[in-house]
Order: C-alpha cells, then sequence, then structure tokens
C-alpha cells in the first residue's frame, strides 16, 4: 500500500497540496463521468482492473455533481484532510472499496507523473503569492466591500472536475481545486486562478458580494440582469487585478482569462464591464452605479433602430460555486477558453 506522501506548502492564507487520495479520487471521477484515457503503463490484468474501479465508481457517482452534492464534497474534504496510507473514516464503503481497489494501481502507473506535475505547479505558484497575494486579496476586498477569505486551501491535482477547477466555501474559508496541467491555470494564470477561486466564498448570484446588487440594479429599473452577470464581474476583477499587479512586476502583456469568453459564456458584456466597472476599479464610478449601468446596458435593444442590435444571450457559465453543506467543512469551477 502506499505510503501517502502529502507534498504541502503554507503561504499566508493559503495552503497549497498534492495529495495521493485526492488526485485519485478527482481522477476517477472525471474518467467515469467525462471520459479519460486510463493511466499508461498497466499491465493487460491491471487495465481490466482499473476499468472496472472506473465503473464502479460511475455507480457510485451517478449522475451526480461534486458541486452540489453533500456526500461528494464531504469525501472531498476528508481526502484532502487525511495525510495517512488509509483511507480516513467515514467514506462511504462503495467509494471506498473503488479508491482502495485502485491506488495501488495508481501508485504504479499514474501518481508518480501526477505528483510531479502538481508540485512544479505549486513551485511556479508559491513566489507569485508570497510576491503579490496580500497586494490582492486587499484589492479584491475593497472591490466587493468584504474580507477575501483568510483560510484557503487548494488541492493541486491532475484533473479537477468537468472544467479544470472548482471551489466550495462561503466567507472566511474556501476549498478549492485546480488541474495542474490545464494551460489557462499554468505559469501567471496560477495567481489568476488562486485569486479567482477564492473569491466564490464571498460573491455569488444571491445572497454574497455583487449578486444582491444586481438584484436591485434590476428590481430599481424594472429589467432582468443577465443570470450570470455576477459571474462575469467576478471573472473581470480578479483578470484585472492580477493584470495590473503582474504589470507592476514588469509583466506587460498578460491577458486575463475573460479576454477570451466575450463570445462565449459573456457574450455582449465586453463594452459595459471593460467601461463601467473598469472605471470602478479605476476609483471613479461608484459600485452600485457601475452595476446599475452595467444591467441598463446589457438590456436588449428593440429590433430595427438604427446604431442598436438585440443582445446575443449569454451562454452557460463555466464555473461554479456552492456554498458548503453546513459550516462542518467549507470548502467552483472554471474553464479558461485559452
Amino acid at each position: 500500500m502506499l505510503l501517502a506522501i502529502v507534498f504541502a506548502v503554507e503561504i499566508g492564507r493559503y495552503h497549497l497540496q498534492s495529495n495521493p487520495w485526492v488526485n485519485l479520487h478527482q481522477r476517477l471521477m472525471y474518467e467515469a463521468q467525462f471520459g479519460a484515457p486510463a493511466p499508461a503503463g498497466l499491465s493487460a490484468d491491471q487495465l481490466a482492473r482499473w476499468k472496472k474501479a472506473v465503473d464502479d465508481y460511475r455507480v457510485f457517482l451517478r449522475r451526480r455533481n461534486a458541486l452540489f452534492d453533500a456526500e461528494l464534497v464531504r469525501i472531498n474534504t476528508a481526502l484532502s484532510a487525511t495525510s495517512k496510507a488509509e483511507l480516513p473514516e467515514g467514506i462511504p464503503p462503495p467509494a471506498a472499496t473503488v479508491l482502495n481497489a485502485a491506488m495501488p494501481l495508481y501508485r504504479v502507473a499514474q501518481w508518480e507523473e501526477d505528483d510531479r506535475a502538481n508540485r512544479f505547479w505549486i513551485a511556479v505558484a508559491q513566489p507569485l503569492i508570497l510576491s503579490a497575494g496580500e497586494e490582492l486579496a486587499a484589492a479584491h476586498a475593497k472591490a466587493y466591500g468584504m474580507p477575501f477569505p483568510t483560510h484557503i486551501r487548494v488541492d493541486v491535482a491532475s484533473f479537477a472536475g468537468e472544467f479544470g477547477a472548482y471551489t466550495v466555501g462561503e466567507g472566511d474559508s474556501a476549498h478549492a481545486v485546480i488541474m495542474s496541467t490545464n494551460p489557462g491555470t499554468q505559469g501567471f494564470g496560477a495567481l489568476e486562478s488562486l485569486m479567482h477561486e477564492p473569491s466564490h466564498a464571498i460573491v455569488d448570484g444571491a445572497t454574497a458580494a455583487i449578486g444582491p446588487d444586481i438584484t436591485r440594479a434590476a428590481r430599481e429599473l424594472n429589467v432582468k440582469a443577465p443570470y450570470n452577470l455576477w459571474h462575469a464581474i467576478l471573472f473581470y476583477t480578479s483578470g484585472e487585478l492580477t493584470r495590473r499587479a503582474l504589470a507592476r512586476r514588469g509583466v506587460a502583456d498578460y491577458k486575463p482569462f475573460i479576454s477570451s469568453m466575450y463570445e462565449g459564456p459573456f457574450r455582449g458584456m465586453k463594452q459595459p464591464l471593460e467601461t463601467h466597472w473598469q472605471a470602478y476599479l479605476d476609483g471613479k464610478e461608484t459600485r452600485e452605479g457601475a452595476i446599475r449601468a452595467i444591467v441598463s446596458a446589457l438590456q436588449p435593444r428593440p429590433a430595427g433602430r438604427a446604431g442598436h442590435a438585440r443582445v446575443r444571450p449569454a451562454a452557460a457559465v463555466t464555473c461554479i460555486t456552492v456554498p458548503a453543506p453546513p459550516r462542518a467543512y467549507r470548502e467552483r469551477g472554471f474553464q479558461t477558453t485559452r
């Protein structure tokens, strides 16, 4: 059995780690639900056993979502917290049976490669956080009018849900899983990811920062705001603040994640965000005024009026978050389209 070795780094408010149990769980979930090649180097017999493990995990998972299903969140939380070779208590027997059967195969064929990629991602991210992390946390807190989380656990893994990263969390705590081999979250993109993901603990479309402001503006204007506007604002905020921090450190060509999303999930939002939310971040407009102006600008124009075109509806959101089911474990996803 694998002697569990969890590589972990503490950097201020961040705990970054490469955990074999979390990596195995994330890999099995992804392969079972979305399809992925099995680990290379398995013999025919080992491959058959691996495929059985994936099939059994598919039966266990059914169509459940790792973000919204309380049991799956608990499993990931428990695996993240252990550094032992044995599974922690509380893992449901069907999942535990699969994880125990698959771990020897994973250890032989894949864990060394995954761990190497995870450690490299962490090694790249560490100096970025040390240099700009607290500056960016303060800038995000100012933008949202709410303290940035101070307890941020990040599991770096070979797979991280459908979109390459997700976070479950609320308030002061966030638990993110970020894919180490996604080109969008590598290099300087790691810094934006490490600001974007914890922001989901304090920003949402309903009760936290931004969402209620959008709802209020839409009600006052008697219009309907795009359902994912809060998420576009989150993307824009982390992207722009990260771009500024990097520019102050000599990086002049960084392109935030949202720059490649205006023809996808945030279609039609580019000009309103760059005009009004940018003005807010520059200190030239109030947060409430900027949101009101954005909501107004995103309303469809009557067809046939010169100079106006109907705004096309936004596509599906590519980043999701959910508050933790009770406070016993507090811990989204995002996809860059780069």
